[in-house]
């Protein structure tokens, strides 16, 4: 996943900052937002890993699921599942049956769920995100902000990188209608 690692010092937009840091499920936060919730997914496939990850190295072959994230039909957020074959094949979750269900609606109900580091990310317009962004016709002028999370299912690694896309940051800046 291309990520540009957020510095600290640049302070969170108050828009998102709480929902950056939520340690808890977004699927179940942004539900409380919209009279309808919806994912849309974009694509799943298996691929080598292009960087290190929790559990694995580069060059590691991961299964990927790409979703939107839709509130009332607007997409808010862009997210990206990178699941180790180890893991996929365990049989914890059926990730390849998911379908349009949310992975998070199943992630926190699950008892050998465990939670790991949750890192704040930036994304440019050349990232797969900032690209999903430009063909959905939601313009940006600086990076989209988002949170990397890594799980353990049975002891066994994902991360789910979840990114604000820009009608969501603006929904969330201009506050409840």
């Amino acid at each position: 996943m291309q990520a540009l690692f957020a510095d600290m010092e640049q302070p969170l937009p108050p828009a998102l900052a709480s929902w950056l840091q939520d340690r808890n499920s977004l699927t179940l936060r942004l539900k409380t937002q919209c009279r309808r919730f919806d994912v849309q997914r974009l694509g799943e496939w298996r691929d080598l890993a292009e960087s290190d990850g929790p559990g694995w190295q580069m060059g590691e072959p991961l299964w990927h699921r790409e979703v939107l994230l839709l509130l009332d039909g607007v997409p808010w957020v862009y997210a990206l599942t990178e699941v180790p074959l180890a893991t996929f094949a365990a049989g914890d979750i059926d990730f390849q049956g998911l379908g349009e269900r949310p992975l998070g609606e199943l992630l926190f109900t699950n008892d050998t769920l465990s939670r790991g580091k949750l890192l704040i990310t930036r994304h440019d317009r050349e990232s797969r995100a900032g690209q999903v962004a430009l063909e959905l016709g939601q313009s940006f002028e600086h990076p989209l902000w988002g949170r990397s999370r890594q799980f353990t299912l049975s002891g066994r690694p994902l991360r789910i990188n979840e990114i604000f896309l820009p009608a969501a940051e603006q929904a969330l800046t201009a506050g409840p209608a």
